[in-house]
């Protein structure tokens, strides 16, 4: 599955396994933070992306950050939500 994604692999086993990951500014910048999160929804991992950072810096991906993904849960999910699918 992940072997014609350009997600690596420890990525899914690390959401399969905790329901969130440290992905990092590489991956990230990489793909772009849409890119990332529209293939990971693709492979069935609906996620959030959180950049966490130092104020000052306005970079869109700083390079002293933290990219934290989330699996989304059903909670995440609002009624206009329901109403797509």
């Amino acid at each position: 599955m992940a072997t014609q994604s350009k997600i690596p692999e420890w990525i899914l086993q690390c959401l399969d396994q905790y329901g969130n990951c440290a992905c990092g500014r590489a991956i990230t910048k990489k793909l772009g933070k849409d890119k990332l999160l529209e293939e990971l929804e693709a492979l069935g991992y609906p996620c959030t992306l959180e950049i966490l950072a130092d104020q000052k810096e306005k970079a869109a991906y700083p390079k002293d950050g933290t990219y934290i993904l989330t699996m989304k849960t059903e909670d995440y999910y609002t009624e206009e939500d329901d109403e797509e699918y």
